[in-house]
Order: C-alpha cells, then sequence, then structure tokens
C-alpha cells in the first residue's frame, strides 16, 4: 500500500514534469517549422500571382505593340510597316 501511496504521490508528478519539460521543447520546435512551411507555401503563392502578373502585363503590352503598329499601318498606307520592333 505504501509502495503505491508513493508512486501516487512522487512517481506521477515526477513524470509529468519530466514529459512536459521534454514535449514542450518539441512542440515548441514543431510550430515553428510548421510557420516556416506555411512561410514559405505563402511565399511561393506571391510568387506565383508576380508571375500571373507579369505574363499579363506581356500580354498587355504585345497587344499594345500590335495595334500601334496597325495604326501606324493604317496612317502611313503600308509603307512603315517595320518602324516597330518585332516581339
Amino acid at each position: 500500500m505504501e509502495e503505491i501511496l508513493a508512486i501516487i504521490v512522487l512517481g506521477i508528478p515526477s513524470l509529468a514534469l519530466a514529459t512536459h519539460l521534454v514535449v514542450r521543447p518539441l512542440i515548441r520546435e514543431y510550430a515553428k517549422l510548421k510557420g516556416i512551411k506555411m512561410e514559405k507555401e505563402e511565399i511561393e503563392g506571391r510568387m506565383a500571382q508576380l508571375e500571373d502578373v507579369v505574363h499579363d502585363l506581356d500580354r498587355q503590352v504585345n497587344r499594345l505593340i500590335e495595334a500601334e503598329r496597325f495604326r501606324r499601318e493604317l496612317e502611313t498606307g503600308g509603307r512603315d510597316r517595320h518602324s516597330l520592333p518585332d516581339v
């Protein structure tokens, strides 16, 4: 009976404290790594958005160049076809 009481009074709190001291740093490290992973995913998402914006701007610039080329061709009657650089 005294052994069981000693285990309950001393063993369980000691085990809980040891577990707390070991597991808590592991949980903190896991949370830190998970946060880094989330930051990396967020950065990758933003980079993908930026790439989409750059591609869209490139398409718009090409359309403007074509429109300007067409306008100049209309004004000159087709004589000045290669005045704008090809892209």
